[in-house]
């Protein structure tokens, strides 16, 4: 596709709507890390179940939106396809707000199970559709850094429960979370136009006026057309013969088989168990800085690294994020699993090493979000094919969920068979399969239109 410089303010304000959905979604990941402390209070002032919650109604609240996430993949990502990018985004903002003020003004354990479970259906559909959408808007040379900005909101979603939780009521931190929501749905219905491939791909004539708002104007009509042309000619690749056809070619098994990958390793980090747990694993290290403190470091960190993506995702390339991301969650698991093998087995003092969590669990977040977190969702946008795209994705999602469910539910379990350190370990030996899966599987896409990368995956 052409660069059109003149008119990248409007795509970026266009992802920025967008991104606000992400945002919203990421809030989810990490709403139980401050809450699950209330609710295990016997202060009525507190909790507003009135009662302490049991370890297993933790458990299911920490881990149900992964449920949710499984069951909400499908039919969105379907409808997507039958009704439009745009609609569908527009609908996944209902699911948060409606769980936001069900936790806001619930006094039974039922509401926050309804409420996690109602999150994931639309957590998960958001990390498909999203990075679809705004891959289809953007042109090829800034089309990463876009795919990647998202991470940018998400991290501050990642954050802002860390740094508002602890200090607000259960009731006036929900209600403050559905703000996002309600503001994205405002401005994305206003501001965004349908995707351009959706048009295309229904032989509407509005993909030309699309892409004329989304591009140059009216004076580069000619760049628009040869554009539609472009986009007409990879969907008609793809179209010849049934999708079962489509299904058995070389590029798409293996494009499925690095989203697959990806999608699996990038939870298996442990990611949602870090994020839904960090309060109750600075406890449980015996930081000499509160856990909520410590917790508001690791958010802040997290949110500050999420700008160095964007901005050098389309100059080093996918690979090199992937690798250095790789070894510094490595690095950094390893570190923390023999921190708490030390303190659990062996009884030592660690009091002048008290601030090692903090530091590995910065390290985790500092290269997670530069590679692990956003770019499993970008690759997967440019190496599958636009008629199996939200097919496959949704494959792929499914299982990256299926992956984030288990860890976190079973996080608990695991520590007390493997230890808490044991639990990391296995989360390092993970990510070391993924490592040697990005060097010798993992393509490079960097700079590469959808018709390049698809000749790419085919050698």
């Amino acid at each position: 596709m052409r660069n059109s410089p003149r008119n990248l303010n409007y795509v970026f304000v266009v992802a920025f709507a967008g991104n606000l959905l992400a945002l919203t979604g990421d809030t989810t990941l990490t709403w139980s890390s401050p809450v699950l402390p209330k609710l295990y209070s016997n202060d009525t002032n507190i909790n507003p179940l009135g009662r302490p919650i049991t370890a297993s109604e933790e458990s299911w609240i920490g881990s149900l939106q992964y449920i949710g996430a499984m069951c909400g993949i499908l039919p969105f990502a379907v409808l997507a396809d039958r009704i439009g990018r745009k609609p569908v985004l527009l609908a996944l903002a209902f699911p948060h707000i409606v769980s936001f003020i069900a936790f806001a003004f619930a006094k039974n354990i039922h509401w926050y199970y309804f409420g996690r479970f109602l999150g994931g259906v639309s957590l998960s559909s958001v990390y498909i559709v999203l990075p679809m959408y705004v891959a289809e808007i953007s042109e090829d040379s800034y089309r990463g850094m876009l795919l990647v900005s998202y991470s940018t909101f998400a991290s501050f979603g990642d954050l802002f429960p860390y740094i508002t939780g602890p200090y607000m009521s259960v009731m006036w931190f929900n209600l403050t979370l559905a703000i996002f929501p309600i503001v994205f749905f405002i401005l994305f219905f206003l501001l965004a136009p349908e995707s351009p491939y959706f048009y295309v791909n229904k032989n509407d004539y509005k993909a030309e006026k699309c892409l004329t708002v989304l591009r140059s104007g009216k004076e580069n009509l000619y760049n628009v057309k040869l554009e539609i042309d472009e986009i007409k000619n990879e969907i008609n690749k793809n179209q010849k013969g049934d999708i079962l056809n489509t299904l058995k070619r070389k590029y798409v098994i293996k494009g499925f088989f690095v989203a697959l990958g990806l999608s699996s390793l990038q939870q298996l980090s442990g990611l949602g168990a870090i994020l839904a747990y960090t309060q109750f694993i600075f406890e449980a290290a015996g930081t000499k800085i509160s856990a909520e403190i410590s917790s508001i470091i690791v958010g802040v960190v997290l949110f500050l690294a999420s700008f160095g993506g964007p901005l050098i995702v389309d100059r080093k390339g996918r690979k090199f994020l992937l690798v250095c991301s790789s070894l510094g969650i490595i690095t950094s698991e390893i570190v923390l699993g023999a921190y708490f093998y030390l303190l659990d087995n062996n009884g030592a003092d660690l009091s002048k090493v008290s601030w090692l969590p903090i530091l590995c669990l910065v390290v985790y977040t500092v290269t997670f979000n530069i590679g692990y977190g956003p770019l499993p969702y970008t690759i997967t946008s440019e190496v599958l094919p636009s008629n199996v795209k939200f097919f496959l994705a949704t494959i792929t999602g499914f299982t990256g969920w299926l992956m984030s469910f288990l860890v976190t539910k079973f996080f608990n379990d695991l520590n007390d068979v493997l230890g808490r350190g044991g639990t990391f370990w296995l989360f390092s030996g993970f990510c070391s399969v993924g490592l040697l899966f990005i060097i010798f599987v993992v393509p490079e896409t960097k700079g590469r239109s959808f018709q390049e990368i698809q000749a790419l995956l085919d050698k």
